[in-house]
């Protein structure tokens, strides 16, 4: 009776015992390698749009010590990342958090952390479109050099529709699978790579020539977080330098579609909390 297949279960679908006890889920394995993960690990962490909302707030908390705060935040995301790498090696699950959760601490915990994912995400990615409609209609207004129509933005239904428009885009590159997502994403992040770069770059020849606006006397206390003035402005500080890092762990979320997938994912997610952290230093230093 033991390996009798259940009613309306093909006897060669009860032939596939999976590893661990994970079950095959039907996703596309092995269509992204270490490249790909990285990218699409980068471009949901979105270097310029978190840096867009973030920057501004986080000098206004902690003033020059930014690149120091950018380093506390640095430090837990790495450790993070390298913990998931470890669980990903022992048992490679696109459930991740909520998987690991649940077979080390129970399903009440695995499923407060699913839907603690969820909500974030829902949060956040609404934040994103709304970052994004605001800063559209600006480009078009300098494009076309008509101020007024940044100001579209604060006309509710445009921004909603806008706002809709970018989420249905977003769902359809997401519905025409990993291919095409790692593709859109190439694009993308290679384009706010240059950017942010480029800025940077720009921003230090200027200061070099002694012709940059405002500019202050680079200072290694810069990189001390124990010179923010108050604690509470302190934390503050590191509340917004970890959510600058936050999405790197989309990269474990596709373990299940990668090439070797214990190994891979966990490399991906270390070398996408790096780079990113080596942009936002370079990035905070120019700035």
């Amino acid at each position: 009776m033991a390996n009798t297949p259940a009613p309306g279960t093909s006897p060669e679908a009860s032939a596939l015992p999976s590893a661990g006890g994970l079950s095959a889920k039907g996703l596309s394995a092995g269509s992204i390698g270490l490249l790909g993960a990285t990218v699409i690990g980068i471009s949901c962490i979105a270097p310029a749009y978190t840096l867009t909302a973030s920057l501004g707030p986080t000098v206004a908390a902690v003033g020059t010590q930014m690149p120091g705060i950018f380093l506390v935040g640095f430090l837990p995301m790495l450790l993070v990342a390298l913990g998931y790498r470890e669980l990903n090696t022992a048992m490679p699950d696109s459930g991740t958090s909520f998987t690991w959760a649940t077979r080390a601490f129970g399903p009440w915990i695995g499923w407060m952390g699913g839907w603690g994912l969820i909500v974030a995400t829902v949060v956040v990615l609404s934040n994103l479109a709304g970052v994004a409609v605001d800063f559209l209609y600006l480009a078009l207004a300098q494009v076309f050099n008509n101020p007024g129509i940044a100001d579209l933005t604060n006309n509710v239904l445009i921004n909603v529709v806008t706002c809709l428009v970018f989420m249905v885009l977003a769902c359809y590159v997401s519905y025409r699978g990993m291919e095409a997502t790692k593709s859109v994403q190439y694009v993308l992040v290679a384009f706010q790579l240059i950017v942010l770069v480029w800025f940077s770059v720009a921003a230090l020849i200027e200061y070099g020539n002694g012709s940059a606006f405002d500019a202050l006397a680079f200072n290694a206390s810069w990189f001390n977080p124990f010179l923010v003035p108050s604690f509470s402005a302190f934390a503050a500080g590191v509340s917004l330098s970890i959510f600058i890092f936050w999405g790197w762990d989309v990269t474990l979320t596709m373990n299940e579609e990668t090439k070797n997938p214990k190994t891979t994912p966990g490399r991906a997610a270390t070398l996408t909390v790096v780079i990113i952290f080596a942009l936002y230093i370079l990035v905070a230093v120019a700035a």
